[in-house]
C-alpha cells in the first residue's frame, strides 16, 4: 500500500488509509477511521475514532474531525476549522447540484 505518514504522526493500527493518503507531521488518526485514497492530512490535524474522510478530500493544518464525522470525496477543509461529530460535510458536486435545484 502506497501511503506516506510522518514519522510524528500518530496513526492507529485500526485505522484505514487507502492508496496516495498523506498524513503529516504532528497529525493524529484515532482507531476506525477510514482516510480515502489521495486524501491530505495536514500538520497537527486530528480525526476522532471512526471518522471518514472519501477520496481526494483536504483536511487542514490543527483542523479537529469529531467522532463519526463523515467528509465527502473531494472536499476541502481549511485549516483549524471544527467538524462536529456525526457531522456530514457532502462532496462540493453535491452542494453545487443542491444549489443549482433551489436556484
Amino acid at each position: 500500500m502506497n501511503v506516506h505518514i510522518h514519522p510524528s504522526a500518530e496513526v492507529s493500527e485500526t485505522a484505514r488509509l487507502n492508496y496516495g493518503a498523506w498524513v503529516y507531521e504532528g497529525a493524529v488518526v484515532c482507531e476506525g477511521t477510514v482516510i480515502g485514497e489521495g486524501v491530505r492530512v495536514y500538520a497537527d490535524a486530528y480525526l476522532c475514532a471512526g471518522a471518514f474522510v472519501g477520496a481526494g478530500a483536504q483536511v487542514g493544518e490543527g483542523t479537529v474531525i469529531g467522532n463519526g464525522a463523515v467528509i465527502g470525496n473531494g472536499t476541502v477543509i481549511g485549516n483549524g476549522m471544527i467538524v462536529a461529530a456525526e457531522a456530514v460535510i457532502p462532496c462540493p458536486e453535491f452542494i453545487e447540484a443542491l444549489t443549482f435545484h433551489l436556484s
